[in-house]
């Protein structure tokens, strides 16, 4: 740590206890998201010099009882795989929490303990008016990233804690959670908030693949992006109606940010295309140019048909007689499909079919 970062960490800490004895915070040290935080610590009776509370853990904190927590935790697993891949280490730990700020998912080092990173666990809830001011908090009541510094913690027990978040979003742009990354070191933000942002709008993609009665399309205006987790989604039900759109897509064609979408169809969200490619929107094939208006244009590319008419394969292959053929062959047949739509990428169809790799392999084995 640099010798003015230092002491800017040192004003960080004596102003800090100013403000929780009553006085005024000085806004230059702080941003503003962060002082809001340390406003709310304050409210709540938090004291910068008492040690973190936690509430104990239930008996089975592990298990993830709510269905919409077991949801999201399956859409950022992978996500957290990669991140730790790159960043992680025996100072740190990643992890996601949902809109309580309850961990759901983590990745840490097996023979890592370091007191400070100890409760982070699943099924602990990190709340502002337990522990003050941390990133996740910030993401969650900001809905933005957040990066919280050494003493611009609200607890002085953190001042050595480095910590990053960045919000996730359901199919309504509601925020649902916040992925994480805590420890004590340093890491470059900038760069961490690039590779986050881009594992949060993976996960939400996920999300939005699980709307399997309907139809799904990416569209970029850069081609290039499609298949990338800058790709905006649409899922668009059987009627033609948009039931869904990821916060790129809301972006690309002026949607609100927030809030169920307004009743819009996809002829009209490309009324601007001619009537051939009004047509081919929902028709399997190689991505192509879609005009908007006479200033706008997007690339256009199907990735999969509804698939709500189909039981789940992974029930399938419990419930029905291995001597069933026809249901057999039906199943094969969804399995090629799905590799044929993911480009041949059988771990991207395993994830949609819900089975796992081996199993797929198996079944389209000659």
């Amino acid at each position: 740590m640099g010798g003015m970062q230092r002491e800017q960490q040192q004003a960080l800490a004596a102003a800090r206890q100013r403000f929780a004895d009553g006085g005024a915070l000085a806004g230059a040290l702080l941003a503003p998201p962060l002082q809001r935080s340390w406003e709310r610590s304050r409210l709540a009776g938090v004291q910068p010099r008492q040690e973190p509370h936690y509430a104990p853990l239930a008996r089975h904190a592990g298990r993830l009882d709510a269905p919409a927590d077991r949801r999201l935790a399956r859409c950022v697993r992978e996500e957290l795989d990669r991140l730790w891949a790159a960043f992680g280490g025996r100072q740190w730990t990643l992890f996601c929490v949902n809109a309580e700020g309850r961990v759901i998912a983590q990745r840490e080092h097996g023979l890592a303990d370091v007191p400070v990173l100890r409760p982070i666990q699943v099924g602990r809830q990190l709340r502002e008016c337990d522990i003050g001011t941390t990133a996740p908090s910030c993401s969650l009541a900001e809905d933005a990233p957040a990066l919280v510094r050494g003493n611009e913690h609200y607890l002085d027990r953190f001042a050595a804690v480095f910590c990053l978040s960045v919000p996730l979003h359901g199919l309504d742009g509601e925020v649902l959670g916040a992925l994480d990354i805590t420890g004590t070191g340093e890491r470059d933000a900038e760069l961490l908030h690039g590779y986050f942002r881009q594992a949060a709008l993976s996960a939400e993609n996920r999300l939005m693949q699980a709307q399997r009665a309907c139809h799904l399309l990416a569209v970029q205006h850069d081609a290039r992006w499609l298949h990338s987790p800058l790709q905006g989604l649409l899922a668009v039900q059987e009627d033609g109606r948009i039931r869904a759109a990821n916060r790129v897509a809301r972006r690309l064609f002026g949607l609100p940010r927030r809030g169920p979408l307004p009743l819009l169809t996809l002829e009209g969200l490309f009324a601007g295309a001619s009537v051939h490619q009004r047509r081919r929107l929902l028709q399997a094939g190689a991505p192509y140019r879609v005009r908007l208006d006479e200033d706008t244009a997007v690339h256009v590319q199907y990735l999969r048909a509804p698939l709500a008419a189909r039981a789940s394969l992974r029930v399938e292959a419990d419930i029905h007689p291995a001597g069933d053929r026809t249901l057999r062959a039906h199943s094969i047949q969804a399995m090629r499909e799905a590799v044929a739509i993911h480009h041949g990428n059988v771990s991207a169809a395993a994830r949609q079919l819900g089975v796992s790799r081996t199993t797929l392999y198996k079944h389209l084995r000659p």
